[in-house]
């Protein structure tokens, strides 16, 4: 069993469930600031497939397998993409919470 990893995942996502629960009362400046950081990391951290697979489930609304016939892979490849990609971008979420401290004006 790799508790490592578990600890790591359920680390991941309690810093994300944390920043944006923080979200809810943020002002503007906060959020233009927090929109900028992460569309930037999804195109300068994500591989190409990923952000692909990503963008195709996520904001197009396209299952696993739906994704897996129109790029030309297997439904494990799609699931292997997306579970990557969200532990990415949960850990850069995580490592900008200092953001919150910032002010912006």
């Amino acid at each position: 069993m790799r508790t490592s990893g578990l600890f790591e995942r359920e680390a991941d996502r309690a810093a994300y469930e944390d920043y944006i629960a923080a979200l809810a009362g943020d002002d503007s400046a906060f959020r233009a600031a927090f929109r900028e950081a992460f569309f930037r990391a999804l195109k300068e951290q994500l591989t190409g497939r990923q952000y692909e697979v990503l963008w195709l489930n996520e904001v197009e609304g396209l299952s696993g397998k739906e994704i897996a016939y129109k790029l030309g892979i297997s439904q494990s490849a799609v699931s292997r993409h997306l579970t990557r990609g969200k532990t990415r971008l949960r850990r850069l979420l995580a490592y900008n919470l200092e953001l919150r401290n910032q002010s912006f004006s």
